[in-house]
């Protein structure tokens, strides 16, 4: 398979296809290489991963590839993007101003600190605990979208864990714990789409989504 970008495009495509087009995806492969030939390698590449695209939605397999990457990309990414945004801000213990929240996020608020002088030094702990939180759910984006549901259901053990120790020296701190009220809810959220997802994969049919198509 030719390198660089019309074979990374190939190989997209042919996991799009997936099991049940896998007699496509290997004529496609072997056309790339006389494609290549011809200096239309990339063109011949965009073409197919398009095609491959537009054939996910017809099969079951490729519904669940859809549906995993909008729960990977469109929810797992953009919680772990708002904690560690919350983190550099100083969540949980520093509340918006005056301003509102908007002008908090964009750093022209006042931030009022919400722990006093006998306990401030814990706050890099609480700002070590979002980020790692905020981690978890890079790599659980990540192993949802390898379907290795072990790591997915230690790294949520892994995340539930981070979550409760982080309420529990919160309230011990004193600090708000409303503000912890949003994390929460996002996580239980997630929580359930991951095993909705894992429940769905279990039942595609056996063999389906090899991790190598093209052999």
């Amino acid at each position: 398979m030719s390198a660089g970008l019309p074979g990374a495009m190939m190989k997209l495509a042919i996991r799009c296809l997936g099991d049940r087009r896998r007699d496509w995806a290997l004529a496609m492969e072997a056309e790339l290489a006389t494609a290549d030939a011809n200096g239309e390698a990339l063109i011949f590449a965009a073409g197919c991963l398009v095609a491959a695209l537009r054939e996910m939605p017809a099969h079951a397999e490729g519904r669940f590839a859809l549906a995993s990457h909008v729960l990977a990309i469109g929810l797992l990414v953009p919680l772990a993007t708002l904690l560690f945004w919350g983190a550099l801000l100083g969540f949980p213990y520093l509340a918006p101003g005056q301003f509102g929240i908007g002008d908090f996020l964009s750093g022209r608020g006042a931030q009022l600190p919400l722990l006093h002088d006998g306990n401030w030094a814990l706050a890099p702990s609480l700002t070590g605990l979002v980020l790692a939180l905020a981690a978890s759910q890079l790599a659980l984006a990540w192993f949802v979208l390898e379907r290795d549901w072990s790591r997915v259901a230690a790294l949520q053990l892994f995340g539930a864990a981070l979550l409760t120790t982080l309420v529990i020296v919160a309230s011990l701190l004193a600090v708000d714990g409303t503000s912890l009220l949003a994390p929460v809810a996002a996580l239980a959220v997630e929580a359930l789409a991951v095993l909705a997802a894992s429940r769905w994969h279990a039942q595609l049919p056996r063999g389906a989504w090899s991790e190598d198509p093209g052999g």
